[in-house]
């Protein structure tokens, strides 16, 4: 097949996927495949090539690195001779302007398939608040929320009522951004730490979500086609799974398959299934857990792009299933398309 894989983007993920995005060009040339790799964010003069894949780095994007993006890149990337004769689109473009369905639906104007969700399942998504409102809809727990907007934080009396609705110890985070960008957590919040925090996120979104913070142990599941696949407990061996311990190597321990009562597991993966389900998901997706102290799992939310290195999550689940990277690329392709 004749592949391109999108990656890198105009995101503040674009470093992590062009580490994905690397993962798969390579792994899809294993299988014979003709692969090009296309960053969107050079517009028609995206083709990245294997030096470059092979320097990428997990470094944060500075902000005038994102400041000098333009959205117009992606329109003039995918309307461009690049994707003449493409059979399929591996999308591993993460987060804004990535996995929010705009790609998506250039893809579909152009009539190009494409991996993963479709334009409107990618969009709700990316859109944390109104999953929530459908986990909800669908009986699937998630913790307590409030979303507010930037100017919200210079509004003492907003912040104290959202604080009595979600407690004092919260989650504080950008409403469509990923890889914890953007994120806080707070215990014992006020006012005033709320009002720092909110205006941390509001530097990626114009929407911020506070979550009531649930203790206990954070679980990941892969979904595959119907199937969930073992599940991960993630347990970062200082402070919480930031963007520093995610990606840094040696800061996380991961337990695949998560050591779980047979009932636990079980119910875990069912709930996963019909978030993907619910959020009308394609091919694949993670969803994101945690497990209170009396083993009730909460559900945060659903990735449709998640973190594709050959040690990310996804691929560590599919390999307890001994299902290697290239089959796990290629298996993803043919859920997508048909």
């Amino acid at each position: 097949m004749n592949i391109a894989v999108l990656l890198g983007g105009i995101s503040p993920e674009r470093n992590i996927s062009m580490l994905s995005g690397r993962a798969a060009v390579f792994a899809l040339r294993e299988l014979g495949h003709t692969v090009t790799a296309i960053d969107p964010s050079r517009g028609a003069n995206g083709i990245v090539s294997d030096e470059e894949l092979r320097a990428a780095t997990p470094r944060e994007v500075t902000e005038a690195e994102l400041a000098s993006f333009q959205p117009r890149a992606l329109i003039d990337c995918i309307m461009s001779p690049l994707l003449n004769n493409v059979d399929v689109v591996f999308i591993l473009l993460h987060g804004k302007y990535g996995e929010d369905g705009y790609v998506q639906s250039l893809l579909d104007l152009r009539g190009i398939a494409y991996t993963g969700s479709t334009m409107l399942a990618s969009a709700t998504a990316m859109d944390k608040g109104l999953s929530k409102m459908l986990f909800q809809v669908a009986g699937i727990p998630t913790p307590a929320w409030v979303s507010l907007r930037p100017e919200h934080a210079t509004d003492a009396g907003i912040l104290a009522d959202t604080l009595k609705e979600v407690g004092t110890d919260c989650v504080i985070k950008p409403n469509d951004q990923g890889s914890t960008v953007g994120m806080t957590i707070l215990q014992g919040a006020d006012v005033d730490t709320l009002a720092a925090a909110v205006q941390t996120a509001s530097v990626y979104s114009s929407t911020i979500l506070v979550e009531r913070y649930i203790a206990g142990r954070e679980l990941t599941v892969a979904v595959l086609g119907d199937e969930a696949l073992p599940i991960i407990e993630i347990a970062p061996k200082d402070g919480y799974y930031d963007y520093e311990n995610k990606y840094t190597k040696g800061r996380t321990e991961y337990h695949c398959p998560a050591e779980l009562s047979e009932e636990v597991q079980d119910h875990v993966q069912n709930l996963a299934i019909a978030a993907h389900h619910v959020l009308g998901c394609r091919a694949y997706s993670r969803i994101d857990f945690r497990l209170r102290e009396d083993n009730i799992p909460f559900c945060l939310e659903v990735n449709t792009i998640p973190g594709f290195t050959e040690t990310s999550l996804v691929p560590m689940a599919a390999r307890a299933m001994n299902m290697e990277f290239p089959d796990l690329c290629e298996e993803i392709i043919r859920l997508s398309t048909t």
